[in-house]
């Protein structure tokens, strides 16, 4: 009998080592993973900040809505965060708003690039997608493909909804300046919100690690060559965190009794949904939120409709987050307007394309796509020349636009 209870005791040890090496496999790959994010995006930051004059200098043009929106969708594709780039927009605009720029001008321009800006994040589970190739069968790699593109039907289709009714009416526009003017001038909320400057990635990621080893690469190589540097460096950690840490330990999760627990935050709509708002909201990061699901759908702990969901509480969270509504405040009036645009614009997806009946569609959009791309032999080429749709598509509209 006491044999009995020493193996059981052993066995349950080791169980629990199990547990607690899965967890820091999980808790590293993710933390590196993290890092990787925003190293990437700040190499793009220090190649891409000489072109702000210009972006800004196209506000008051009169296809303003069409170069905001490829101007926001191009940003976010390429530093894979709209939070850091709707940020630095408003910051940008407030200055122009303090020089002259007049409040309408910059409203036609700014709300539109909050529209792109919301899209072009999504290319990071494409980027999350290729990164799990190596490790799951073609079936499994084909099979995950509708969930990845799921987050990116159901912005494009919120987006497209809300770019025709913002530039046909003015919608949205009208709307949000007079909620911010009454959240600005009247309850004077800014004070609050100074309290919440800083979100968990900027104290944990960004002080410490990457903005310090930016700037040594800044100070030895030049802001552009440091930028290709340090988004190469950056990228090759995404590979390596996804593939060797994330990935593994979520196939030695599926070993465990941890698996039924992650995989009942999927069961219910709104677990799922409170899930993807928790998360995002935590790290700050929408790209983060939905990037993690990848494995997870690989893996099958999750399927395509229980992590949709998922994607939409992702979407929200990080328009509402204290760092992000402080950004607002940060912008003044216009930080304010604009940031109101972000927030309204994802409740309004919320309740249409998830709450309503027509959260098929976003759904059967995802499965079409999906089944396109994985029942051709050439998917992975396929799947890279739909992310790369949200950087030529931009680039196109720029291009006829500046000769309009």
């Amino acid at each position: 009998m006491r044999s009995e209870k020493k193996v059981l005791i052993k066995f349950e040890n080791l169980f629990m080592n199990k547990k607690i090496e899965i967890a820091g496999l999980l808790i590293f790959g993710v933390f590196l993973f993290v890092c990787s994010l925003e190293g990437v995006g700040y190499g793009f930051k220090l190649v891409f900040s000489e072109w702000a004059n210009f972006f800004m200098s196209m506000t008051q043009s009169g296809v303003a809505p069409f170069t905001g929106l490829a101007i926001g969708v191009l940003c976010a594709a390429l530093l894979e965060s709209s939070s850091a780039v709707i940020a630095a927009t408003m910051m940008s605009m407030a200055a122009m708003v303090g020089s002259g720029l007049p409040l309408p001008s910059a409203i036609r321009f700014g709300v539109p690039f909050v529209l792109g800006a919301n899209l072009g994040t999504t290319v990071g589970n494409t980027i999350m997608l290729f990164a799990i190739r190596r490790s799951t069968t073609r079936e499994e790699f084909n099979a995950t493909i509708p969930a990845v593109i799921v987050d990116d039907m159901f912005k494009f289709i919120n987006i497209s909804l809300f770019f025709i009714i913002e530039v046909t009416s003015g919608f949205v526009g009208n709307l949000v300046t007079g909620l911010g003017f009454f959240l600005f001038e009247t309850l004077r909320l800014e004070k609050v919100f100074a309290l919440f400057e800083k979100n968990v990635i900027d104290i944990l990621i960004m002080d410490p690690i990457v903005d310090p080893l930016g700037n040594v690469f800044n100070t030895f190589f030049g802001a552009k060559l440091s930028g290709i540097l340090f988004f190469i460096l950056w990228f090759v950690m995404i590979l390596f965190s996804i593939e060797f840490l994330i990935t593994k330990g979520l196939k030695k999760l599926i070993e465990t009794d941890w698996a039924e627990k992650v995989s009942s935050a999927f069961k219910s709509p709104f677990k799922s949904w409170a899930t993807g708002f928790s998360i995002t909201w935590i790290v700050g990061s929408s790209s983060v939120g939905t990037s993690l699901m990848v494995p997870m759908v690989a893996t099958k702990l999750a399927n395509l409709e229980e992590i949709y969901p998922y994607v939409v509480g992702c979407a929200l969270a990080t328009t509402m987050d204290f760092s992000q509504i402080y950004g607002y405040f940060a912008g003044g009036v216009v930080g304010v307007v604009l940031g109101s645009a972000h927030v309204i614009l994802n409740i309004f997806g919320t309740i249409i394309w998830l709450i309503s009946p027509l959260r098929a569609i976003p759904l059967r959009m995802a499965r079409g796509v999906g089944h396109f791309i994985g029942s051709s032999r050439n998917s992975p080429l396929l799947l890279i020349g739909y992310a790369l749709l949200f950087v030529v598509v931009p680039l196109i509209i720029l291009f006829v636009t500046q000769r309009i």
